[in-house]
C-alpha cells in the first residue's frame, strides 16, 4: 500500500508540473519578429535616398510602435538674435543627447498606447526628445531653442512622426503581422542605424526586438571620403582645382548662351 501511494503521489506531481508548465506558456509574452530589408543602404555616385521595409509580428493584441533611430551626435548652430531693427548671429549653440536620426511610426497616436513615463524613458515622442537635449552654454538652452531644433530636423528629414503608417494583416494565431514601408532620407549619413519594434498593451511596452541598418559609401563617393579622411592635403588641392575648372566652365557656358541669343537677336 505504501508503495502504491508513492506513485500515485509521484503520478500527481508530475501532471501538476506539466499543467503548470503549460499555462505559464500560455501567459508568457510571444516574441517579436522583425525584418529590415535592405539590410545594408548603398550610397554611390546616383544616390538620392532609398526605400527601406520593415516587416515582422507581435503578440495579438498589441499596438506597433516601430523606431528608427541614429547614434548620438554632438551639433553646434548659429544663434540668431535682434539687434535693433536687424537679426545678427549673436553666438554659437552647441547641442548633444540627441540623435542624429529618429523616425518613430506607430499603429495608433503614442499617446494612445502608452502612458507618459513609458513614453519618456524610450523617447517617444517630441516632448521627450525635448527633455534630453543638452544645451551648451545652458543659458541658450529652452523651449523656443528646443522647438526651432526639431522644426529644423523635421524639414530636413532627419526626424519624423508618423501615426497609421504601420499596416497590419489578419492575425495568425498568437502572431499580429505588421509591415512598414519607409522612404529614407538623403540627408541620412552614413553609419549604423538601429530599426527597433515595440509590442505595447495596456500602456506598457512588452516585447522588444532591434535589427541593425548599415548606411555606407560605395564607389565614388565611397573614394573622396576615404581621400579626405585619409590625404586632407591631397583633398584640399582636388577640391580647389575642380572648383576652378567648375568655374571656368560655367563661365564659358554662359558666354557662349549669351552670345548666341545677342546674334539671333
Amino acid at each position: 500500500m505504501m508503495k502504491q501511494s508513492k506513485f500515485h503521489v509521484s503520478v500527481a506531481t508530475i501532471l501538476a508540473m506539466l499543467f503548470s508548465g503549460s499555462a505559464h506558456a500560455a501567459t508568457s509574452p510571444q516574441p517579436v519578429f522583425l525584418k529590415v530589408t535592405p539590410s545594408v543602404i548603398p550610397m554611390g555616385t546616383f544616390y538620392a535616398g532609398a526605400r527601406l521595409q520593415v516587416e515582422g509580428h507581435v503578440p495579438v493584441g498589441s499596438e506597433v510602435v516601430v523606431v528608427v533611430r541614429g547614434e548620438d551626435v554632438h551639433e553646434v548652430f548659429n544663434k540668431v538674435g535682434r539687434v535693433g531693427p536687424i537679426w545678427v548671429n549673436t553666438g554659437k549653440v552647441s547641442i548633444s543627447g540627441i540623435p542624429s536620426l529618429l523616425m518613430i511610426f506607430s499603429t495608433k497616436p503614442i499617446a494612445t498606447c502608452l502612458a507618459r513615463p513609458q513614453i519618456d524613458r524610450y523617447q517617444l515622442d517630441a516632448t521627450a526628445v525635448k527633455m534630453q537635449i543638452k544645451f551648451t552654454p545652458r543659458e541658450s538652452g529652452g523651449d523656443p531653442v528646443a522647438d526651432d531644433f526639431l522644426k529644423l530636423k523635421m524639414g530636413q528629414g532627419s526626424y519624423r512622426l508618423a501615426v497609421g503608417d504601420i499596416r497590419t494583416a489578419d492575425a495568425f494565431e498568437d502572431d499580429l503581422p505588421f509591415k512598414l514601408d519607409i522612404a529614407w532620407p538623403k540627408s541620412a549619413p552614413p553609419g549604423t542605424y538601429e530599426v527597433r519594434a515595440y509590442a505595447c498593451r495596456h500602456g506598457e511596452i512588452g516585447p522588444t526586438f532591434a535589427v541593425p541598418l548599415q548606411v555606407v559609401e560605395v564607389g565614388f563617393p565611397a573614394m573622396i571620403a576615404a581621400l579626405a579622411r585619409e590625404r586632407p592635403a591631397t583633398y584640399g588641392i582636388i577640391s580647389i582645382m575642380v572648383a576652378v575648372i567648375a568655374g571656368f566652365g560655367i563661365d564659358f557656358l554662359t558666354t557662349c548662351i549669351f552670345k548666341r541669343k545677342v546674334s539671333a537677336h
